[in-house]
């Protein structure tokens, strides 16, 4: 059960934000617990450090990270068997589920710009797959629909589709399903939240000092 992981816990002190940990590491690293210096960890969540370690933590990361792309490359599989991109498969998966959708709404659902979102419609467009029309309560908008041989592709890779996520994730009872929607829809408000702030102004252009440094030869100069 995965019923640990959202159990009632003291709240976790809050993380400093990126920048003061950027801050943080250009000055004297300090001790964590079992002797490795703070500034190496990849969290300072006390929730997720053992006796000190983000050894569970970073281990935790790699499996997301590896379910992912595993994912991901399950959906190139069905983009290619319909023919077309990886995006442009859940674009047509989108407007499947909401008909009548515009473009900002396609682009807030899956975290892309509307520009990326106007480019791909319109390759997906000249295949015949979606057809676009004047909202009708925004004129400055469109919505766009599967056309009728967008929606037949569809249906004709959804077997493969539900075979794929049956196989990935069998393991799981209708509680734990439960219980990981509930985790990894905050995962992804907290993961929104950071790159918000990777991505301010302040950061722009900002590297790491030794970038600028030349690294040492390790020869002696003849000049000298």
């Amino acid at each position: 059960m995965l019923s640990h992981l959202v159990a009632k816990q003291d709240s976790p002190e809050p993380a400093s934000s990126i920048t003061e940990s950027w801050q943080a590491a250009h000055g004297e690293p300090q001790e964590a617990e079992g002797g490795r210096a703070s500034s190496a960890l990849s969290t300072s969540l006390k929730s997720l450090l053992k006796g000190g370690s983000d050894k569970d933590f970073r281990r935790l990361i790699y499996n997301l990270l590896s379910l992912s792309n595993v994912m991901v490359r399950n959906r190139e599989h069905f983009a290619a068997y319909i023919g077309v991109t990886n995006q442009q498969y859940v674009i047509m998966t989108i407007l499947y589920e909401t008909p009548g959708a515009t473009v900002s709404h396609i682009a807030n659902q899956i975290h892309v710009s509307s520009q990326f979102i106007t480019l791909e419609t319109g390759k997906l467009i000249k295949k015949g797959l979606v057809d676009k029309r004047p909202h009708e309560l925004d004129r400055r908008s469109v919505s766009l629909t599967l056309t009728e041989r967008g929606q037949t592709l569809l249906r004709e890779v959804w077997p493969l589709r539900r075979r794929t996520n049956d196989l990935t994730f069998q393991s799981l009872t209708k509680e734990q399903a439960a219980i990981l929607d509930q985790i990894i829809g905050s995962l992804v408000m907290g993961a929104q939240m950071a790159l918000h702030e990777l991505e301010a102004p302040h950061r722009s252009g900002r590297r790491a000092p030794s970038i600028e440094r030349k690294p040492k030869s390790g020869l002696a100069d003849p000049s000298q």
